[in-house]
């Protein structure tokens, strides 16, 4: 069984290390996003440095493969008679981390947000889908996405301490944490008034 529960972490930790990002810069613009604008291999980068389009296939890829990992995590559980709590949950740290500290890109990926969205989304739908509201609307009334990601993360664990879901507590909260050390840089340039805001007319 502990061998199952390694597999489980391994293969959620691969499949983070799909960067949607720097795959769509490489094929389609030649050029590694991580040498790009802020060189975070993420969502918000790929929107400001190479259009609409890209950032939007760039938040589905990260955001699905948080869902496919802890929905496979979730099957070999049922298949093996797991726990499923427990499988689910380690899959969705192992892949949030795997997209954060990707070892097939030297550790350099981006902060994990969309990818512990879509994870979410197969545990906890309605928090998630509230979560993903409230940052939408963060983001357009503040026109901070660093600001919007932050919060949004936050919510997590006051929405499982509704659930009445200790487990899915303390797995939010080492997300959260993860996502604030993450955007560290963009919290000092926040404090400076130097933080990039959002303009979807772009490109």
């Amino acid at each position: 069984m502990l061998l199952l529960y390694v597999l489980i972490i391994v293969l959620s930790y691969l499949i983070g290390n799909i960067s949607s990002s720097y795959i769509i810069s490489k094929a389609i613009f030649g050029k590694d996003i991580r040498m790009q604008g802020s060189k975070n291999a993420g969502t918000t980068n790929a929107l400001r440095t190479f259009g609409f389009k890209a950032g939007l296939a760039t938040f589905l890829g990260d955001y699905f493969k948080g869902t496919i990992a802890v929905l496979i995590a979730m099957l070999i559980a049922r298949k093996a008679n797991l726990d499923i709590d427990l499988a689910k949950y380690i899959a969705t740290l192992a892949v949030v981390a795997g997209h954060n500290w990707p070892v097939l890109l030297k550790f350099r990926g981006g902060k994990g947000v969309a990818t512990t969205y879509g994870a979410l989304l197969a545990i906890a739908p309605l928090p998630t889908l509230a979560s993903m509201l409230f940052f939408i609307v963060l983001a357009l009334v503040t026109k901070y996405v660093s600001v919007a990601s932050i919060l949004g993360v936050c919510l997590f664990p006051i929405l499982m301490i509704m659930r009445s879901d200790l487990g899915g507590v303390w797995v939010c909260l080492l997300l959260s944490v993860s996502v604030i050390y993450k955007h560290k840089e963009n919290i000092k340039r926040l404090l400076k008034g130097e933080e990039s805001r959002l303009d979807l007319k772009k490109k």
